[in-house]
């Protein structure tokens, strides 16, 4: 067994689609059961510096782009162009997890998990779940976010391309549930009936955090 492989075994995998609280249910998992934290946007931000666009195409293009080029496409184009990027990014995110030094156990939280490429490297299904929310629920929570309103500010028709952005995400959900289903893997529904904290506890049970 390889370093690496032997590592992944110490590795839970938190994924799914913006919007359904991936991250605060990281912070309440870590504090609970002693683990350390990787957040995909955060370390995204490291990345971006170092890309090569010989070697990511995709993430290249994207950042290269303006937020008018991006958000007026076609709401599919816009979905093929998000997980192609991800795809990319999930390489980086291996390499990252590979060079660390053994330690705690990890949990690894972002949106570019896409489950087959996550299944390509699982020890055992019981360390990965994905999270996706009704396009009720995203629509309602995301309008919320003073962020992304002031990026479509920016494009020639803002209403548009938010619209484009919403759509893009929930289609983005659909497509993550339907591999998850396909893989036979663990999906978490998202509808705000329950809170962070309830989510946060059938995460962990299916971890089995703090079974031992």
């Amino acid at each position: 067994m390889s370093e690496t492989e032997d590592r992944l075994k110490k590795v839970f995998w938190l994924g799914g689609s913006p919007c359904s609280g991936k991250s605060s249910i990281s912070e309440i998992l870590a504090g609970r059961f002693d683990l350390d934290v990787y957040h995909v946007d955060e370390a995204f931000e490291t990345h971006r510096q170092g890309l090569n666009p010989a070697q990511q195409p995709n993430l290249s293009k994207w950042l290269a782009s303006s937020w008018n080029e991006r958000w007026m496409q076609p709401v599919d184009r816009l979905v093929e162009d998000a997980i192609a990027c991800y795809r990319e990014h999930f390489a980086l995110i291996v390499d990252d997890i590979a060079g660390r030094p053994d330690g705690k156990s990890l949990l690894v939280e972002g949106t570019a998990l896409l489950p087959r490429e996550v299944a390509g490297i699982l020890p055992n299904p019981s360390q990965a779940i994905w999270i996706v929310p009704t396009s009720s629920f995203q629509r309602e929570h995301y309008s919320k976010r003073e962020g992304a309103r002031r990026i479509v500010e920016q494009c020639d028709e803002s209403e548009v391309a938010f619209q484009n952005w919403m759509e893009r995400d929930i289609r983005f959900a659909e497509s993550i549930e339907a591999e998850v289903l396909t893989l036979d893997l663990q999906l978490l529904k998202i509808d705000g009936s329950r809170t962070i904290a309830e989510n946060a506890e059938e995460v962990a049970g299916h971890f089995q955090l703090g079974a031992d």
